[in-house]
């Protein structure tokens, strides 16, 4: 006999959205999580992932009045530039072809009538800045001023209508989704006002757990959640909790809208949060977030059966750092295709065997957060690694056959115009051994320790900004790090040949894909 609960399972399934826009390569792994622990506890759910459709979506719209005669052949092309048909022969094709993605979009009436900037990363609006509240809430008022509103309003109503949700989750990682989610949120308040809304993600704990006065954002949905949110989304939909569930992705690598990739990219996290959490420019140490790690076991079981079902050609580790345990399963009970993630400078790496065993287990890539090449800065940031050790390692990595994402950041508090030129020697020494570059300049957390004695200032236009100005104690400000970048960094032929390599708008998330080319 059907039960009360096996009819609204049927009827109501739990209805979760990514909004536009973000990077659209592979699944949102926010969102599989969601689903797989609503699943554990019996309740259905279907996924949409609007980074993805949302910009299939505005690929097919009329061209802009005017418009070139290479947009129009692009044009011609669509379903061609979009499928990244067989094997992208250099990186040179590949940067062609994301350029003629881009094209597609911005040269759509919709963007070129507002004056919106997007890319398959990214959302901006000239006329509404995400980090004003009052703007926030002006994108939820008038939802159809928003340039995905055709979309969504055409995507949702049909499942909102004929399958009745009754409730709705909205996942808000990046501050290039908080105008559109938000618009989502109250379009669906508008027009169904019985369905009730949780909204959380990245970007909303962040948020919540900064000093703005987020106060607003509870007039906007039934339910703000901040944190890992699966036990609230579950008890959001009603249900008892019953643990984090197993990932699940649906029907999201659907092949009528196939992910924006050369390869089916395979997202998982093994962990949460970052068991070090001492560096002190890291939003992770002044959010606070609980680290919390499946047990490696359990991990290398799931990405050995989920291998098998989606035939994945790389997985991205997703963890904030790779748990070691984690890393010495995998050299254990490889899980099949290759993968890449985000790694600490691990003291085992700096034995050559064990560098060798990763690469066996698939390790194609890590990205791996240096920061500086001076030892006084490192210190002072508490990175907790010395450069002798990273230098070893590196040599290592690339002798076993893995490639290096590389992370280096300038302008903090303790750096001078000296310990950036370390950094740059440090560099150039060591680019045989680097594969990939991420340069940067530091943005002060609102909530640093640091910033309390430093004289400071708004960093952003709006009343939500995360980061800070500030007047380094040095004299070591953005405009001088600029020009050294422009000048003395980029100049050096060894990191300039390093720097062209760096993929455009999808960044590490494609690099793996290259790595080949590059040793």
């Amino acid at each position: 006999m059907m039960t009360h609960n096996t009819l609204r399972a049927i009827l109501h399934p739990m209805l979760l959205i990514h909004p536009p826009q973000a990077r659209n390569c592979e699944p949102p792994i926010a969102l599989v999580h969601l689903a797989g622990a609503l699943r554990a506890a019996g309740e259905p759910v279907i996924m949409i992932d609007g980074s993805l459709e949302g910009y299939i979506w505005l690929t097919e719209q009329p061209r802009a009045d005017g418009e070139d005669r290479h947009a129009a052949r692009v044009y011609g092309k669509r379903d061609k530039i979009l499928s990244f048909p067989g094997t992208i022969a250099s990186l040179d094709n590949y940067k062609r072809q994301i350029h003629e993605i881009k094209l597609l979009a911005s040269s759509s009436r919709p963007v070129s009538a507002g004056g919106i900037r997007i890319s398959p990363a990214d959302y901006d609006d000239p006329l509404l800045n995400p980090l004003r509240s009052k703007d926030l809430i002006k994108s939820w008022e008038n939802p159809e001023e928003n340039l995905f509103y055709p979309w969504f309003r055409e995507r949702l109503a049909p499942l909102l209508e004929k399958n009745g949700q009754s409730a709705v989750g909205i996942s808000i990682s990046y501050l290039s989704q908080a105008l559109t989610g938000l618009a989502i949120c109250g379009w669906i308040k508008k027009c169904y006002p019985r369905i009730r809304i949780q909204v959380g993600g990245g970007l909303i704990n962040s948020w919540l757990k900064g000093p703005s006065d987020m106060s607003f954002l509870y007039g906007l949905a039934d339910n703000i959640y901040g944190g890992n949110g699966e036990e609230a989304i579950v008890r959001f939909a009603g249900r008892t909790y019953k643990g984090p569930g197993r990932v699940w992705y649906g029907d999201l690598y659907n092949r009528e809208a196939p992910y924006l990739s050369p390869g089916r990219i395979l997202p998982y996290s093994g962990s949460r949060g970052c068991s070090w959490k001492r560096c002190t420019f890291c939003s992770e140490k002044w959010e606070d977030n609980p680290y919390c790690e499946t047990a490696a076991s359990a991990a290398a079981d799931d990405l050995f059966h989920l291998s098998e079902k989606y035939n994945p050609s790389l997985i991205h580790l997703c963890d904030s750092e790779i748990s070691p345990l984690l890393m010495d399963e995998m050299i254990k009970r490889p899980p099949g295709p290759l993968w890449y993630g985000f790694s600490r400078f691990l003291p085992a790496m700096m034995n050559e065997a064990y560098c060798r065993n990763l690469a066996e287990s698939g390790c194609r890539m890590l990205c791996l957060g240096l920061e500086s090449g001076d030892q006084q800065v490192l210190n002072s940031l508490k990175k907790g690694i010395r450069l002798d050790m990273v230098s070893r390692i590196l040599k290592n990595l690339k002798a076993a056959g893995i490639s290096t994402y590389v992370y280096i950041m300038f302008g903090t508090p303790a750096e001078r115009r000296d310990s950036a030129e370390r950094t740059r020697d440090f560099v150039a020494e060591h680019s045989p051994y680097i594969d990939f570059l991420n340069v940067s300049i530091f943005n002060m957390p609102v909530n640093s320790e640091e910033a309390s004695g430093l004289e400071s200032g708004s960093f952003y236009d709006g009343d939500l900004s995360l980061y800070r100005e500030f007047a380094h104690p040095e004299g070591w400000n953005r405009n001088e790090i600029r020009t050294f970048l422009a000048k003395d960094f980029r100049s050096v032929p060894e990191i300039r040949r390093i720097l062209n390599r760096n993929l455009p708008v999808f960044t590490s998330n494609h690099a793996a894909f290259f790595t080949d080319s590059v040793r």
